[in-house]
């Protein structure tokens, strides 16, 4: 997690700069897809689970699949 947030933090930081609406969807979309699987990570590493903490985890991970496919979009080909 911390080379993820090495690399995807100054990947993100340019595109806040451009005012374009086409960016604006795709980059929040992406976002969300990270947020999800640091959320099921730092939950992951809890020593103990509750059913609240496994459903919660379940749900990130859902979430992440749901918003993944945002990246294939700019897949260099």
């Amino acid at each position: 997690m911390k080379s993820l947030r090495s690399v995807i933090i100054p990947l993100f930081a340019p595109t806040l700069s451009i005012d374009s609406a086409s960016y604006r969807i795709p980059f929040t979309e992406a976002l969300l897809c990270v947020k999800n699987i640091v959320y099921f990570h730092l939950m992951a590493q809890y020593q103990y689970h509750t059913e609240a903490t496994i459903e919660y985890m379940e749900n990130h991970v859902e979430e992440f699949h749901r918003q993944r496919d945002v990246f294939s979009r700019f897949r260099a080909t």
